[in-house]
């Protein structure tokens, strides 16, 4: 009877000591994780520029103002603009800058932009809204990817209390040199890593002079 209390006593204290050791274990490794995440700098965004700027089906690149077009054009853009419909295509590119050091941690090596719900801004008004259609990665080391965001925006659901005039110049200030200063985001981006995701906790201005986080 002795004999068999101290067996199951010391295979009771074997247990438990393996359990102490598993839960101790368990609360190390969700400290260093929860520590790498911590350290992580987030990635940095910045509008790198405004390219394939199209009105209506009509390239408007190096076009500033109505009698910039040809005489063509301004009759199919007016007949447009008459119809309610009066549509701006165009890409954003996004520089994406991964500001981490290069390690042997596969934590920072392998980030990416796994969500990036953007609201596009014209002149300060709030047109469309999308986001990126896969998990996108940013290299470590300062490296800069360029995220392409497509827009298409109904110029006249948005600027149609103005006149044509106006909204024709809305779009042609897009066109060209300093074409992006007129184009902002509000994005709140979500990073994956292999320990987890990291959601950026208030929603970034971006801009295309300097680069956020």
């Amino acid at each position: 009877m002795i004999k068999h209390f101290h067996r199951s006593a010391l295979a009771g204290l074997v247990i438990a000591l393996l359990l102490g050791a598993g839960v101790l274990s368990s609360t190390l490794n969700s400290c260093a994780t929860l520590g790498a995440l911590t350290n992580i700098a987030r990635i940095q965004f910045k509008i790198n520029g405004v390219e394939g700027v199209r009105l209506c089906g009509i390239d408007i690149t190096n076009k500033h103002s109505i009698s910039d077009f040809s005489i063509m054009d301004g009759v199919s853009l007016a007949s447009a603009f008459g119809s309610g419909h009066f549509p701006l295509t165009f890409t954003v590119d996004v520089a994406a800058k991964n500001p981490n050091a290069s390690t042997a941690s596969t934590i920072v090596n392998q980030i990416k932009v796994s969500s990036f719900p953007w609201t596009l801004y014209l002149n300060n008004q709030s047109t469309i809204s999308g986001n990126i259609g896969a998990p996108i990665g940013v290299p470590v080391g300062g490296t800069t990817t360029i995220i392409p965001l497509s827009a298409s925006v109904d110029l006249k659901q948005f600027f149609g209390n103005q006149g044509y005039a106006q909204v024709v110049q809305v779009a042609t200030a897009l066109s060209g040199n300093g074409g992006a200063s007129h184009v902002q985001l509000k994005a709140k981006p979500t990073l994956s890593t292999p320990l987890g995701t990291i959601p950026y906790p208030n929603e970034l201005t971006i801009v295309n002079t300097q680069f956020s986080s």
